[in-house]
């Protein structure tokens, strides 16, 4: 037996450590002999900005819940002329319901038509109906501020034609401040760079270790598989989050993405590193499963934008059929875009600790399952 256990382990991690540095440092300098790989990666980011950048006019049905405490005709009467406006997806609701709704994200606005509305209107004095907007982005907010008053008014005119009208909206709002929604676009933009980039950059380096057959020599290695894994995942994580922060750092000079301060740009940078650690995990594992560099490179594009889809990343995720709301909750994506909108937009850490589990156990998630892949090759 050893009589000195301490040591002899620490010279076993210190002999691993090297060998995955060495392998990360061989695969950073494959991937930096290509720069067309690292263009390549870009253009679908870039192609989408644009779109972004052009559609960010368009609007949709915000969903809003309503909840009618009046008991008397005026509240059934103003909820289905919200309803009529045809500018909302209503939900109405009880208060407790509409507060977790709200709460949850789940609904843009509440609308509160208080008790007693009926009689005040009946004697002619005034009534206030109360929203509660999440104002993350403008054209979202100011869909809401315009819808509401719209529909109360041509609800109030239709039935009082030649009496006076004043109507008061009484607004409290969630966020700090209203975010243009072509900003609010180049957030999801990033996640998708970084998406594109570690399962490109991790999954081509894994694909042609078996294409130029230098994988078993590589397996072979008195280290386990683990250490290799983790080798072409830091090559991936570091040549992504360089990529990333680039992108970000260009936001920020265009004014687009400028996160609030230090704690800011630290919050930022977490983000960035824990998303770059769960694609360059992906990459491996799609990377050893598929052993070619054309299908290889194919898959990962494809999967990459389909994650990026899923996470809310082509509009408001609010917008989202629910079915694609409940989906969104199981991508790991999702959780990136709101920790970088928290982070740049509103100096926030509200669900800092659940985003960056998720990411953290997807990324351990697709390492084992990269490691287990290796495994399996080579055994064949």
């Amino acid at each position: 037996m050893d009589a000195r256990p301490g040591p002899a382990r620490r010279r076993i991690l210190a002999r691993w450590a090297l060998a995955a540095l060495a392998v990360a440092a061989k695969d950073l300098r494959v991937h930096l002999s290509r720069p067309w790989q690292a263009i390549g990666i870009l253009l679908v980011p870039l192609s989408y900005t644009l779109v972004a950048l052009l559609g960010s006019q368009a609007v949709g049905a915000s969903p809003v819940a309503v909840v009618n405490a009046d008991h008397g005709p005026a509240g059934a009467q103003i909820t289905g002329a919200i309803i009529s406006a045809g500018v909302f997806r209503l939900t109405e609701t009880s208060p407790a319901q509409a507060s977790r709704l709200y709460q949850d994200q789940q609904v843009a606005a509440v609308i509160t038509i208080p008790p007693g509305t009926s009689a005040l209107l009946a004697r002619h004095r005034h009534a206030v109906i109360d929203v509660r907007l999440h104002n993350m982005d403008a054209d979202l907010a100011d869909d809401i501020r315009r819808g509401v008053p719209d529909a109360v008014i041509g609800w109030y005119l239709a039935r009082q034609p030649r009496g006076p009208v004043r109507a008061v909206i009484s607004e409290t709002e969630l966020r700090p401040q209203d975010v243009p929604l072509y900003e609010y676009s180049v957030l999801p933009v990033i996640v998708l760079v970084i998406t594109v980039s570690g399962i490109l950059v991790a999954g081509m380096a894994a694909a042609r270790e078996y294409e130029s057959k230098t994988i078993r020599g590589l397996l072979l290695a008195p280290v386990p598989a683990g250490v290799i894994i983790a080798g072409k995942m830091a090559a991936g994580w570091a040549a992504t989050t360089v990529t990333a922060l680039i992108v970000l750092t260009a936001g920020a000079v265009l004014g687009w993405t400028r996160p609030d301060g230090l704690a800011g740009w630290a919050d930022s940078v977490a983000a960035i590193a824990l998303a770059s650690l769960f694609a360059a995990g992906l990459g491996i594992a799609i990377g050893c499963w598929g052993r070619r560099a054309q299908p290889v490179s194919v898959g990962a594009t494809i999967l990459a934008v389909e994650l990026f889809a899923l996470s809310g990343g082509l509009g408001v995720i609010f917008f989202e059929p629910p079915w694609l709301q409940a989906v969104a909750r199981f991508d790991p994506l999702t959780y990136a875009v709101h920790a970088l909108q928290q982070a740049v937009f509103y100096s926030s850490t509200t669900g800092w600790a659940r985003d960056a589990a998720v990411r953290a156990l997807s990324a351990v998630a697709a390492a084992v399952a990269g490691t287990l892949a290796m495994r399996r090759r080579l055994a064949r």
